[in-house]
C-alpha cells in the first residue's frame, strides 16, 4: 500500500521506503561514476590543445540541453499516471454495500446460509479476479486448487468452475452464483421484486469494479509516450555528463570558476529523475513496489467484514430509548484546547441601512420617482430663466 507518514519535515527527509533517495540512488551512482570517468579523462590524458578542444565539446552539449523540454514531459507523464491510479483505486471493489443489503433484505437464522454463501462467492470473485491482475494475489493463488485449500471454494464449485470452458476469461462466474441464487430467494418468495432488483444493483456494481481493472491492465499508457518520457530524461543527463564537465583549458579557468563536482546537475537529477520514477513506479499500481495497492490485505479485510454482516451483525439491533442524545458533546482538555473555525457565509457581515430595510409600497416609490422628476424640471427651468436674465 501507498507509504503512511505524518512526521515533521526534518524526520520525514531520512525515510527510506518509498523515498526519492531510493528511487533515484543507482542512477545516482551510475551518474557520478561515469561523470567522474570523464573528468579524469580530462584532467590526467588530455594535453592543452585537446582541453581547448574538449572544451568547445562541453558549450556545444551545454547548448544542447535547452532544446529538450524535460519539464513540459514529464509533467504531462506524471499527472496523467496520478490521475489514472487514483482511479484504478476507485475501481477497487468493496462487498460492503453489498452485504448491508444482503442483511436488510434477507433477515433472520433461516437466511443465514444465504448471507454466508454470498458473503464467501464475494471473496472468491475477489481472489480469482486480482488474480489476474495483481503479482501479490497471483502468488497467494496461483492455481485454482490454492482457492479450494483457502476454503473460499468447494470440491463441487471448483468442477463446476475449471469445466466451464471460457478461453476469455471467467473470473466473473462467482457473481452468475450469487445472482442465481438470489432469483432462487425471489422464486421461493423469501424476497419480492423490489428487494431483487435492490440487490442485483449492488452485485451489479461490485462486478463493475473488476471489469474496470481488466480495462485498465488491458489499455495501458501508449508505449511511444513512455519511451519519449524515458529517452527524453536519460537522454538530457547523458548529454550532461559533458555539457556540465567542468572546463579545465587554461584560458577558461583563468576567466571562470571551476568547480569539480556537478552540484546543481545533482538537483535537477533528484527532480527530473525522481519524477520519471514516481511514473514508473505507479505506472502499475499492481505490482510490489512500495507504493503499489495490497490487494491481499483488501481481500482479508473485505472477508472478514462480509463475514462478519452475514452471521454477527445481520440481525443486531441495540435497545433503543435508553440514551437521549444530548444538545453538545463534550470535549477532552486536548481536544479543547484545539480552536475550530466555525464557517460562515461570505455575505455574513452584510449590512443595511435602517432606510433601506423599511418595507415599502410600490405606488410610493412611482409617486416618489415622478415627483423626483418634477422636481428636476423646476429646478432646469429656472436654471434657463436665469441665465437668459443675464444676457
Amino acid at each position: 500500500m501507498t507509504i503512511s507518514y505524518d512526521e515533521e519535515f526534518s524526520s520525514l527527509m531520512f525515510r527510506w521506503r518509498g523515498s526519492l533517495w531510493k528511487a533515484v540512488l543507482k542512477d545516482l551512482i551510475w551518474f557520478y561514476a561515469a561523470y567522474y570517468a570523464i573528468l579524469s579523462f580530462q584532467y590526467y590524458v588530455l594535453d592543452e590543445k585537446q582541453k581547448e578542444y574538449f572544451t568547445g565539446w562541453i558549450n556545444w552539449c551545454e547548448i544542447g540541453t535547452q532544446y529538450i523540454p524535460l519539464s513540459f514531459l514529464l509533467g504531462f507523464f506524471v499527472s496523467l499516471i496520478v490521475a489514472r491510479w487514483w482511479e484504478q483505486f476507485n475501481w477497487i471493489s468493496w462487498p460492503d454495500k453489498m452485504m448491508m443489503m444482503v442483511a436488510a433484505c434477507l433477515p433472520g437464522k433461516e437466511n443465514q446460509p444465504v448471507r454466508e454463501a454470498i458473503a464467501r462467492w464475494s471473496s472468491l470473485q475477489s481472489a480469482i479476479a486480482w488474480s489476474g491482475i495483481s503479482v501479490r494475489t497471483l502468488k497467494r493463488f496461483p492455481t485454482e486448487r490454492h482457492l479450494v485449500e483457502a476454503k473460499l471454494m468447494t470440491e463441487e464449485e471448483y468442477d463446476l468452475y475449471m469445466s466451464t470452458d471460457a478461453p476469455q476469461g471467467k473470473w466473473f462466474i462467482p457473481t452468475l452464483w450469487i445472482i442465481n441464487l438470489i432469483r432462487k430467494q425471489y422464486q421461493a418468495k423469501k424476497i419480492d421484486s423490489v428487494q431483487m432488483q435492490m440487490l442485483l444493483q449492488q452485485v451489479y456494481s461490485f462486478r463493475d469494479g473488476f471489469a474496470m481493472l481488466f480495462v485498465y491492465d488491458w489499455v495501458k499508457i501508449p508505449l511511444v509516450y513512455t519511451q519519449v518520457v524515458a529517452i527524453a530524461t536519460y537522454g538530457y543527463f547523458f548529454i550532461c555528463l559533458i555539457g556540465r564537465q567542468p572546463k579545465l583549458d587554461q584560458h577558461s579557468m583563468g576567466s571562470e570558476i571551476v568547480i569539480l563536482g556537478p552540484i546543481f546537475t545533482t538537483f535537477q537529477m533528484l527532480f527530473y529523475v525522481g519524477w520519471l520514477k514516481v511514473g514508473q513506479f505507479l505506472m502499475n499500481p499492481f505490482g510490489e513496489d512500495d507504493d503499489d495497492f495490497e490487494l491481499n490485505y483488501v481481500l482479508d479485510r473485505n472477508t472478514a467484514i462480509a463475514h462478519m454482516m452475514a452471521t454477527d451483525l445481520a440481525d443486531q439491533c441495540p435497545t433503543i430509548g435508553s440514551l437521549a442524545l444530548i444538545k453538545t458533546i463534550p470535549h477532552t482538555r486536548a481536544s479543547f484546547k484545539i480552536q475550530d473555525v466555525i464557517p460562515k457565509s461570505h455575505l455574513a457581515s452584510f449590512r443595511l441601512t435602517d432606510n433601506e430595510m423599511h418595507l415599502i409600497n410600490p405606488n410610493d416609490i412611482e409617486a416618489e420617482e415622478n415627483g423626483d422628476a418634477s422636481e428636476g424640471r423646476k429646478r432646469l427651468g429656472f436654471l434657463v430663466r436665469a441665465m437668459e436674465s443675464k444676457k
